[in-house]
């Protein structure tokens, strides 16, 4: 699997189960570091910027669709 491939999925479990969300916002690093991302995705996801990671992942797609968790169990778009 691509990094970019790895951080795309992450960025999908992340807003579709609450306890990876929760684990995340724990200790990111330690999630990041068992779906195998590299210590520049763990920076770009870390710094929230929605424009840099739709850059990063190449899409499309609007920059908020890539950040779609929030604190405890609630979901943004």
């Amino acid at each position: 699997m691509s990094k970019r491939n790895a951080l795309a999925d992450l960025m999908v479990k992340l807003s579709t189960d609450p306890a990876l969300r929760r684990r995340f916002q724990e200790d990111p690093s330690a999630v990041m570091e068992d779906e195998g991302l590299s210590a520049e995705e763990l920076e770009l996801v870390a710094g929230g910027n929605p424009d840099q990671i739709r850059d990063y992942l190449g899409g499309d797609a609007m920059a908020s669709c890539y950040i779609m968790f929030a604190g405890d169990d609630e979901i943004t778009n």
